[in-house]
């Protein structure tokens, strides 16, 4: 057990399993936006010219990033949870939830109200202005919405098969 001013362990069976998937399925969220995504629509991705539009995902890497999203921070999430407890199926709707309400945002029928800015007063100007920026220059696109829905359930898949593991092995 950590004490305070110490630097806990780090995690041990099924949630450092879910912890390093979790990590490689990020890693290749990144992978996917340095070479298949236009540099100047990834924020926090900087560009590097060698893979800058090298495509290597091909067609898969048009809605990848849906999937790995979810699923990779499902799994994250999981691994927080202590060991021995019920799949935390539940993370695996939170970030489904998350990834479908971003989705939508960039939906004609909502971008549009969102960048209106009816609804500045009640949120600080740079979140607006971020998440405005968001919903009017992203592309809505159904085959993103279905690939949400299948990452957070291959993460529920991954969990339950964990949590399979976990329980034959404490027997």
């Amino acid at each position: 057990m950590a004490r305070a001013g110490r630097i806990p362990e780090p995690p041990q069976g099924a949630p450092a399993r879910l912890f390093a998937l979790g990590c490689l399925a990020l890693g290749v969220g990144v992978l996917v936006y340095l070479t298949d995504r236009d540099p100047s629509r990834a924020a926090l991705i900087p560009a590097v010219t060698a893979l800058s539009q090298s495509h290597l995902f091909g067609a898969v890497g048009l809605w990848f990033p849906s999937f790995l999203h979810p699923f990779a921070f499902s799994l994250l999430t999981a691994a927080l949870q202590r060991p021995g407890g019920p799949p935390a199926y539940g993370a695996c709707a939170m970030w489904w939830s998350i990834n479908l309400a971003f989705e939508l945002a960039q939906a004609p029928l909502l971008s549009t109200p969102l960048a209106s800015g009816s609804w500045r007063s009640m949120w600080p100007a740079w979140l607006v202005d971020d998440l405005s920026n968001y919903a009017t220059h992203g592309t809505f696109d159904v085959a993103d919405l279905i690939a949400a829905t299948a990452g957070a359930l291959a993460a529920a898949v991954v969990l339950r098969s964990a949590h399979g593991r976990e329980a034959s092995n404490a027997q």
